[in-house]
Order: C-alpha cells, then structure tokens, then sequence
C-alpha cells in the first residue's frame, strides 16, 4: 500500500462500440450525412449543425437527431456521435487549417458503390441547396474564430 503523501496512478477504461465501413451502410443517417457534406463542399460542424436543425423546424426534413439550443447555437449528442464516426471510418476528414468537415476520397468511393436511391436523397439535397446560403454566415464567423486563435508571425526586415 502506498505511503498516504505518494500519488498513484489509475487506469482509466472505457468501451466503445467499433465502427465500420459495413455499420455506415446499414445507418441511413450516417448516409445521409455523409451525402449532405458532399453537397456542402466543406462545412464546420457549427455550420452543420445549424443546417441541419434549420432543415428539421423550417423544412420539416427531419433526419432524426434531437437538437438543443444553447446559447443560440443548435447541439445535438447524436450528430456529433455520427460526424465523429464518420471520421473515425476515414470518410470524413477535418481540415486542421481551416477547421471544416469535407468527404475524403475513401468517402467518395464508398458512396459511389453503396448509393442511396435518388428517391430517398432528392428531398435532403434540395433543402440543403435551399438553406446553404444561411449558413455560409456561420461557416464565415467559424474561419474568423480561427484566424483569431492563430498567432501570426512578425516579419522580419
């Protein structure tokens, strides 16, 4: 047993479920998403979830995820459960640089030979294309946050 002044160390456990490119196909939500950011170009997750909550109380396009609003700012658990998931499988990438969610080409490829049928992506598409131009507000205040937080480096003469 330790002295009772010595510190110990503790390991911490967790379990999490594994995710897979076949889990992907299966989830119609993961899909979806994945769809969505592919039509979005690049997109913060801020960004993204705005989108997707204006889609659900305006559009009435609800891709099942639960919002709460905090602060003005849209928040849903199970998003970012998706999105993170989405990263984890390689489909998603997230620009270090200018901190936005884009499709990688692993993505592109997957969806290319697991297609959702154009009957069931139509309407998303539509309302993403409809509520794009108000969210590039939300993307453009994110790219500031970041020039903010980034140091610049002074010139030398």
């Amino acid at each position: 047993m330790p002295a009772p002044h010595q510190r110990t160390k503790e390991l911490k456990t967790f379990s999490m479920q594994v995710v897979t490119p076949e889990h992907i196909k299966r989830d119609p939500k993961k899909m979806k998403l994945l769809y969505i950011v592919r039509e979005l170009g690049a997109v913060s997750e801020r960004a993204l979830a705005h989108l997707l909550h204006l889609a659900k109380e305006e559009k009435g396009l609800d891709l099942g995820y639960n919002f709460v609003v905090l602060g003005g700012k849209p928040v849903s658990r199970e998003l970012m459960e998706d999105i993170r998931a989405l990263l984890y499988v390689g489909f998603l990438e997230n620009d270090p640089r200018t901190r936005k969610l884009k499709v990688t080409s692993m993505g592109l490829e997957f969806m290319e030979k697991n297609p959702l049928p154009p009957e069931e992506i139509k309407d998303v598409i539509s309302v993403v294309n409809e509520l794009k131009p108000r969210i590039s507000s939300i993307d453009a205040e994110v790219e500031l946050a970041k020039e903010e937080l980034t140091p610049r480096r002074r010139r030398r003469i």
